[in-house]
């Protein structure tokens, strides 16, 4: 049976995940290097997205992630793959809207573990609070290919969900540009994929990201 501890404390000192798409980064190899080079730039958290590969190959990739965070002290997250999550013995699960249950999800991980939820409403946050999720993934914020078709939600998203008392990740459309557009809000927990993903210095992009958000 799985510990019933609490859940894990993901805030306050997370402001910079960075979540790393492997259809973006091409190989597990790139993925690897991308989140040395973003720890290294100043990242708390690092998520693995993957939507096409089998179990086998994500669960090596994402233990080779794991030990990457364990040298940096960063937090490992992974996306919708419950059972990866698990077999990786990973800090956490982020999950969507469709994806599994989040009381399926405690039950498979147990109560030592984060689960993440993606909400676009403040309908879906306040259900996700009332159901025990340990952060949210808010967005998009603004526009994105990452979510083609989803239109941008903007920052009176995040504003009506301060109010709910759940730690959240601003997410969507997010970079170096218009990231002081949040913390000038108040707002100081991101996560960005394309803005670290795609950046020619990866851990410049996160550098420059996570002084905005600490204020140094």
């Amino acid at each position: 049976m799985r510990s019933k501890r609490k859940p894990l404390r993901l805030f306050p000192g997370c402001a910079l995940c960075v979540i790393l798409d492997k259809e973006l980064l091409k190989n597990d190899k790139d993925v690897i290097s991308a989140a040395r080079q973003a720890l290294g730039g100043g990242a708390d958290m690092i998520q693995l997205r993957d939507k096409s590969s089998r179990s086998c190959a994500m669960i090596k990739t994402a233990k080779a992630l794991k030990s990457v965070c364990r040298e940096y002290k960063a937090l490992f997250i992974v996306n919708d793959r419950i059972d990866v999550a698990a077999a990786c013995d990973a800090d956490g699960v982020h999950i969507g809207q469709g994806d599994l249950d989040l009381n399926a999800a405690r039950q498979i991980l147990g109560y030592g573990k984060a689960v993440g939820v993606s909400v676009t409403t403040i309908r879906q946050a306040r259900r996700a609070k009332s159901r025990g999720a340990d952060y949210l993934g808010a967005g998009p914020v603004f526009t994105t290919p990452i979510k083609s078709g989803r239109p941008a939600r903007g920052i009176s998203l995040l504003e009506k969900i301060k109010p709910l008392n759940i730690p959240f990740l601003a997410i969507g459309g997010i970079d170096t540009k218009n990231v002081a557009r949040l913390t000038g809000r108040g707002i100081h927990s991101i996560a960005v994929i394309r803005a670290v993903c795609l950046a020619h210095d990866k851990a410049r992009a996160a550098g420059i990201l996570k002084k905005a958000l600490i204020g140094t």
